[in-house]
């Protein structure tokens, strides 16, 4: 059985950003284990027990630029050094981060009162302009950045002085402090006419933490920042050791070599949870696995043919011959719990609904009706290195694919390929196993992320990545986007999901668990969006 560690004590503050990694300039080096270094301070790294904390998790970041990627080890690491106007702790209640105020007037705009004296990691003060320039960065989708959908409800924003920041809306915005809370706040200078590689290479934020220095898939090291506006000390030298090897993760802890170890292999749970020193974790997560159908009548994959997913009935017949229970029970361990529809329980427009059976024989049928007795032949584009057991999944979905007759060619892929291959703007995927994960508690902003027809100039839509569209579905939405009654807002919510599921506009798979391996040594607690934030773990 697992242990749960019921007095572990949460140490400082609590921040609940979303979303679905540790570097340093990732331009530097393609080859495991070369350094770089930040222009930063670099004393007292891994100096000593006391003071050092290493983590180990299953991935190295993406990209040392904050705005490239929404992902969630890209987040947690970059929120060591960089912090938003405003975060939401774990009950999903707003408090103030940069800003230590703020106001609503009757038009809905947002008037932001910064805090007065902070400082970037290299002495010089935050002020209002560097708001507007991250803003800006963020908003343009050509910059790149992953977050330009942030800002759909966003008319401006100015700054009338040093330390204000004013928000004027299209209309009602119901999830705009959910959404900046999104949005790191980097130097003007830093990142005005930037490049991504030129925003990697100068890693200076206002966060707890300084950068150090990175082995690209070896090491990132961290040290607290002595500076910080909320006089914490938290623990001075955090290592983070990205380990993509499953075996290697399990070793590293019972060695000792690790203090804490994030998505712990399944089948290793028992083992290190019955080690002397060790305590195991497992909770409930909100990371949703499901695969992404291509279900557009004008595929570019079927040019000279219809696109069998088209058809409600083939992408029924998909569900339908998922045998997910028995994925959950020996793929995962019983450490997932099936997934019925993209809104977890207990956020805004959650409904108790149930999942279609498991039916290949109906599938069959189903392929039969639709005009494809004899199946017809899919890629299924999937990562083998970035979910939990991802390989495994992908293997046995196309293997009860097969079993009612659709072919597949499955296209394993690394993390750091798969991210940039699946946009959707690219078009490159008709079948993708994926996940997804956002600590919100807001089913609006799942929902008109992942099932929103995609409109990249609008920021719509942004991780739609089967390119589903559905008219109702899209106004649905709309009305919930600009609804201020939270009720209401859920009601819209909940009628768009339920038509999307009827559609069959997804196949949902499972929500994973979060797993920690922990030393007894120390004092951790999990976090409901799943980030690892450092300076909330302290010595017993």
């Amino acid at each position: 059985m697992v242990k749960k560690l019921l007095s572990l004590a949460m140490a400082l503050v609590m921040i609940s950003t979303v979303i679905t990694s540790c570097g340093g300039a990732p331009s530097a080096s393609d080859n495991p284990g070369e350094v770089s270094k930040a222009p930063i301070s670099q004393e007292g790294v891994n100096t000593g027990k006391d003071d050092s904390i290493v983590i180990a998790v299953s991935s190295d970041i993406l990209s040392m630029d904050p705005y490239r990627y929404n992902e969630t080890l890209t987040n947690q690491f970059m929120l060591h050094i960089y912090e938003p106007l405003i975060f939401f702790d774990d009950n999903s209640q707003v408090q103030p981060m940069l800003a230590e105020k703020w106001e609503v007037s009757d038009d809905g705009d947002y008037t932001f009162h910064l805090r007065k004296g902070v400082k970037f990691h290299d002495g010089d003060e935050l002020t209002s302009e560097d708001v507007i320039a991250s803003f800006d960065k963020a908003k343009n989708p050509d910059s790149p950045s992953a977050f330009s959908n942030f800002f759909s409800g966003v008319e401006s924003y100015e700054a009338p002085d040093d330390y204000t920041v004013v928000v004027k809306t299209k209309g009602a915005y119901p999830v705009l402090l959910n959404d900046l809370s999104y949005i790191y706040i980097l130097k003007k200078e830093n990142i005005e006419g930037k490049t991504e590689e030129e925003i990697a290479d100068v890693v200076v934020g206002t966060g707890r933490y300084k950068f150090v220095e990175q082995g690209k898939e070896d090491h990132i090291d961290l040290v607290a920042n002595p500076d910080h506006w909320s006089g914490e000390k938290p623990i001075t030298n955090v290592r983070f050791r990205p380990i993509t090897n499953e075996s290697t993760r399990t070793a590293t802890m019972l060695t000792g070599e690790v203090d804490l170890t994030v998505n712990i292999p399944v089948r290793d749970i028992e083992r290190l949870d019955n080690a002397d020193g060790i305590s195991v974790i497992s909770e409930k997560g909100i990371r949703e696995m499901y695969l992404n159908v291509d279900s557009r009548k004008d595929s570019p994959f079927f040019t000279d043919k219809p696109n069998p997913m088209a058809d409600v009935r083939v992408r029924e017949a998909m569900y339908r011959a998922i045998d997910v229970d028995t994925i959950v029970n020996n793929i995962m361990n019983n450490n997932a719990t099936v997934m019925n529809s993209f809104i977890p329980e207990n956020y805004n427009g959650y409904q108790d609904v149930k999942r279609s059976a498991y039916d290949p024989e109906l599938s069959k049928k189903l392929l039969e009706d639709a005009g494809y007795p004899d199946g017809f032949e899919v890629t299924l584009d999937a990562p083998n290195d970035r979910y939990v057991n991802d390989g495994n999944i992908a293997q046995a979905v196309a293997g009860y694919f097969e079993k009612v007759g659709i072919k597949v060619n499955l296209n394993l892929m690394p993390k750091a390929n798969f991210f940039t291959y699946i946009k959707p703007e690219k078009n490159q995927t008709m079948l993708l196993l994926t996940g997804w994960a956002d600590g919100s508690g807001e089913g609006l902003t799942l929902v008109d992320d992942l099932l929103h027809t995609f409109d990249r100039e609008k920021g719509i839509g942004t991780v739609n990545r089967g390119h589903y569209s559905n008219p109702e579905v899209d106004a649905l939405l709309e009305k919930a986007g600009v609804e201020l009654d939270s009720d209401k807002r859920a009601e819209y919510v909940a009628e768009a999901d339920r038509i999307a599921r009827e559609d069959f506009a997804y196949i949902p798979l499972h929500f994973e668990h979060d797993t920690y391996a922990v030393k007894d040594t120390i004092n951790f607690t999990p976090r409901t969006n799943s980030y690892i934030e450092a300076w909330t773990i302290s010595f017993k």
